[in-house]
């Protein structure tokens, strides 16, 4: 299995569902080892004595006159091309590993890395699939598949128009249509990102398996830590600050909200290339008592954002699950889920609305603070709907798909 991210160096539910999916895989007996890029590889040497399978990286060097030729202009999946740069050079600074490397300047450079160490990593099994998360390990999955001459599944998680609201890049389409085209077999995380698949890279669709993402082992309740203010209503908007989870559409739905009721303050959890308009926008019409911009949370600091919060909101332009809405309805918030997203096959009778109708959200918001049954009965009716939605499960379905490529 290649992967990009791996809890705890992640920036996005690329890797919280990537690790979930590779526990439960492995749990299955299945013989798994998840390739890392050699940064994260050793980020995340403390937790391989918790898995149920192999983490491996390639030690060795590479000469780095091989990726001079490389154009260095992309958009990255989670973060814009200098935000990479950050991230990485805050990771660099901050870890304690005497091996900590920058290997590239940009994303882009790092994943042909990448391809380079994978390509060349000692394998000392023989495989029987390989299986790659998402566009950023697709290069490096061509490769061994090349190399091991084996079934290439690839799983997408998310593809280039819902990253970049439809303005999409086009040396990352190329990447995602010559792999997907490549591929063997396409794991969909739903059904609406099957639809984008077909639609907009002509992939047949009888490649594509739609396997949802699980919901996480979440049992025991926080308490309620208030944040803010403890005398108001709370609304939440968790994820990126990019163009396609929306957050600049929660802003709007926000404005129509306080309009109506001035017992609501809306929290604004996550960072991203978005942040400073974010920002500048709340302050210039008047809503920094009103609406709070929180950064980045741990998952501790997730858990008590959740249980401080009564809605919950994914706005997103465009999003191919939505892993963060499970999480949300598990901790006991009303869901309220922009009508272009996966999640919403799973939460069926949750309140949706398009993205961009923010009357009706607003309306969908109002009505869950309003009625304390109507928000009763769409969390339990979310868990309900999600209780069945385990990694367990997921696993059987990817497994199943092994063996059809495999048999």
């Amino acid at each position: 299995m290649l992967g990009w991210e791996f809890p705890p160096i992640k920036s996005g539910g690329l890797g919280v569902a990537s690790k979930a999916l590779a526990e439960a895989v492995a749990k299955q007996d299945v013989d798994l080892t998840f390739v890392l890029p050699s940064f994260v590889g050793k980020g995340v040497e403390s937790e391989k004595a918790k898995l149920p399978f192999q983490i491996a990286y390639n030690n060795k060097k590479f000469n780095f006159k091989l990726l001079q030729n490389i154009k260095t202009t992309i958009y990255s999946p989670y973060l814009q091309e200098k935000d990479y740069e950050n991230f990485m050079q805050k990771w660099s600074e901050e870890s304690e590993n005497p091996n900590k490397q920058i290997y590239g300047k940009n994303l882009f450079e790092e994943i042909q890395r990448y391809a380079l160490e994978v390509e060349n990593i000692e394998l000392s099994e023989d495989f029987d699939v390989i299986h790659a998360h998402d566009w950023i390990t697709c290069p490096a999955a061509l490769r061994l598949k090349k190399r091991l001459k084996i079934p290439l599944v690839i799983h997408v998680h998310a593809t280039e128009f819902d990253r970049t609201g439809g303005s999409f890049n086009q040396e990352v389409y190329k990447i995602e249509k010559e792999a997907w085209e490549m591929a063997d077999k396409l794991i969909a995380v739903s059904n609406y990102t099957k639809g984008i698949v077909v639609e907009h890279y002509g992939i047949d669709p009888n490649k594509i398996e739609v396997v949802h993402n699980g919901k996480d082992d979440y049992v025991n309740p926080v308490n309620r830590k208030y944040m803010c203010r403890s005398d108001k209503k709370t609304v939440l908007f968790l994820g990126r600050l990019t163009i396609q989870k929306g957050p600049d559409w929660f802003i709007k739905v926000a404005q129509k909200v306080l309009k109506k009721r001035k017992d609501v303050q809306f929290l604004i959890a996550g960072t991203g290339d978005m942040m400073p308009k974010i920002i500048d926008e709340i302050v210039a019409k008047g809503f920094h008592k009103d609406i709070f911009c929180m950064g980045f949370l741990g998952k501790e600091e997730c858990d008590t954002v959740f249980a401080n919060s009564d809605v919950f909101v994914m706005p997103s332009v465009s999003e191919p699950f939505g892993l963060v809405a499970l999480e949300a309805a598990q901790r006991g918030c009303a869901v309220i889920l922009s009508s272009q997203s996966g999640a919403k096959e799973v939460l069926a009778n949750s309140l949706q609305a398009d993205f961009w109708d923010v009357n009706k959200m607003a309306n969908h918001i109002l009505a869950s603070l309003e009625y304390p049954a109507l928000k009763k009965t769409l969390v339990e009716n979310a868990n309900k709907e999600i209780e069945n939605l385990t990694w367990e499960r997921q696993a059987q379905k990817t497994i199943a798909i092994y063996h059809q490529l495999v048999n």
